[in-house]
């Protein structure tokens, strides 16, 4: 074990040596990269690199937020300048999944999940504003492909306490086990793309009304991260519509964008993701996946005047409130989010996006041309993922050797589960690989798939 010794233990020089060792899971020199991580290689101008670096060293500190637009003083003194930067970038995101720069509230954050759980804070506020007749709390309504972040803040917001068990038959965790009290998480069944199904959502919203809930916490998903699948926001929203007519329940609508964020609007831009339905409340971004920042770039966004539900005063900075989960966080994502934004502007942005999709459909074509064994699951027509099964083993999950070897290890395939019947929630899942294709990608697509028929062959000839 490695401890803090009193004296140093190696110069300046032998430092940056060990730090010019650390190897790059994106190395153009590797003759195999990624395949599952939705990060890329930062290609910037090198001057912007510069910069970057230069912000970082200033300590630019953001506590709270600055789109309030007031012209009160809403942080930490001193910072204004480039506060005023990330205010303007996240305008320039806002107005791209339509929002009013006016009527919009946000911040950039450590990632999607912190801007999940913000989002879910922000609803509970919310929904406690509104009568609970039964006592009963809040239940979130989502399905099975939606982030774990979601699970994680249900737990620490006290909403409801869930998790995933090992079912019996099949051996994986996927078996959900609800909250004893029954709030919190409740699963809506899928289609065959993983996409929330309109009559499942009000079979669930109808079991839990009759329970006695009358706050609701949607969370809809745009790419989930095993399929890239879309929820149809815009049905759900009519649905939250119906109901605050209908019952007496009240709905508060999240929208999950961390990867289909900087992707749908850009390349369909009439899809409503976002604030164009007055029924969605906030949405999670993150601008390190195609948004090409670096991480963390989370992205929170709300309508005005929610933040004033979980705000808080910071005593010791005058006249400033904190209404963050991060509290204290760099400016580095905000200001360098702005200058990226308004050197490239949208058109580079819908271009990154096309070429990131052409190649995906692509290595689909190679895989479909070439790999009978294997089957594309579904081809997300606005999103650069390619959920794939391959046929290797029981439940499709390629073997450890193969995943970890010296053919398939550099690739760091990563698979996720989707249900056998995906209107089914506790249906036994098999594994789907998330293929996420990036630029860093675009040289091994061939490659990838010669060295996918050499494992599969390795596995054949073991198996006779």
């Amino acid at each position: 074990m490695e401890r803090f010794a009193d004296k140093p233990t190696m110069t300046i020089d032998m430092a940056l040596e060990k730090l010019g060792g650390i190897l790059s899971i994106y190395d153009p020199k590797s003759n195999k990269v990624p395949f599952c991580y939705p990060g890329t290689i930062l290609n910037w101008d090198e001057r912007l690199l510069t910069a970057a670096a230069r912000i970082l060293n200033q300590q630019h500190n953001h506590i709270g937020i600055h789109t309030t637009g007031n012209g009160k003083k809403s942080a930490e003194g001193g910072f204004e300048n480039t506060q005023s930067l990330e205010a303007k970038a996240l305008e320039m995101i806002a107005s791209t999944v339509g929002g009013n720069p006016n009527a919009i509230d946000g911040y950039f954050c450590g990632g999607a999940t912190e801007a999940n759980m913000q989002g879910l804070w922000t609803g509970r506020q919310w929904l406690r504003e509104n009568p609970d007749p039964f006592n009963r709390g809040i239940c979130i309504l989502c399905t099975p492909l939606t982030h774990y972040s979601i699970l994680k803040a249900s737990s620490l917001l006290d909403i409801g306490h869930s998790g995933m068990s090992n079912c019996p038959q099949c051996g994986l965790d996927h078996v959900f086990v609800p909250d004893a009290k029954g709030s919190g998480v409740a699963l809506v069944g899928m289609d065959a793309q993983g996409c929330m199904k309109m009559t499942e959502l009000k079979r669930i919203f109808k079991l839990k009304h009759e329970e006695g809930f009358r706050r609701f916490l949607i969370v809809a998903t745009v790419a989930t991260t095993a399929m890239g699948s879309i929820d149809p926001i815009e049905e759900i929203a009519g649905f939250v519509k119906d109901v605050h007519a209908e019952t007496l329940a009240h709905c508060y609508l999240h929208v999950d964008a961390a990867f289909g964020g900087f992707t749908v609007p850009y390349v369909n831009p009439q899809r409503k993701i976002g604030f164009r339905l007055p029924e969605v409340m906030s949405i999670a971004l993150d601008a390190d996946k195609m948004g090409r920042l670096p991480y963390p770039s989370g992205v929170f966004l709300c309508r005005k005047n929610l933040l004033r539900l979980v705000g808080r005063r910071v005593t010791y900075i005058g006249g400033a409130k904190d209404d963050t989960i991060s509290g204290s966080r760099t400016g580095l994502a905000g200001i360098m989010a702005y200058m990226l934004f308004c050197v490239g502007g949208r058109e580079e942005q819908r271009k990154y996006v096309q070429e990131c999709i052409a190649a995906r459909d692509r290595l689909a074509e190679l895989i479909t041309e070439r790999l009978k064994w294997a089957k594309i699951v579904t081809l997300p027509p606005d999103v650069n993922m390619l959920p794939v099964e391959f046929s290797m083993g029981k439940t499709g999950k390629i073997p450890h050797a193969l995943e970890e070897g010296d053919i398939l290890g550099g690739y760091h395939l990563r698979s996720d589960y989707f249900q056998n019947d995906p209107g089914n929630t506790q249906s036994c899942p098999r594994h789907v690989y998330k293929l996420c294709i990036m630029p860093h990608t675009f040289p091994y697509l061939e490659s990838f798939v010669d060295d996918l028929e050499k494992a599969h062959g390795k596995l054949m000839k073991r198996k006779k």
